[in-house]
């Protein structure tokens, strides 16, 4: 006995009822056109939480890492191995030893 499968069925279950679980091909199956989608790409709407809008919020990473107070921002990476507190060439040297 073979299994009813309603991919292979045009989408239909048994009883010729559409099978939700399968997929229509379309866009947002259908419910969306993907132009005006298209068109609307990365606009937001609503208000955000902080910042101005307009796109030209501060930014520490084109600032070199600081705030706009001027004290350094956790938040950026140093480009250091481990931030400077381990040696690269120690490190490589131990590798994967355990003692």
């Amino acid at each position: 006995m073979s299994t009813y499968k309603p991919t292979e069925n045009d989408g239909l279950k048994q009883d010729g009822t559409p099978d939700k679980r399968v997929g229509t091909g379309e866009f947002a199956h259908g419910k969306v056109d993907p132009h005006s989608a298209g068109v609307e790409g990365g606009k937001t709407s609503g208000s955000g939480s902080g910042g101005s809008s307009g796109g030209d919020q501060y930014k520490p990473t084109e600032n070199d890492g600081l705030k706009q107070d001027g004290t350094p921002d956790k938040r950026v990476g140093t480009g250091e191995f481990a931030h400077g507190k381990v040696d690269p060439v120690d490190a490589g040297a131990k590798g994967g030893s355990t003692s």
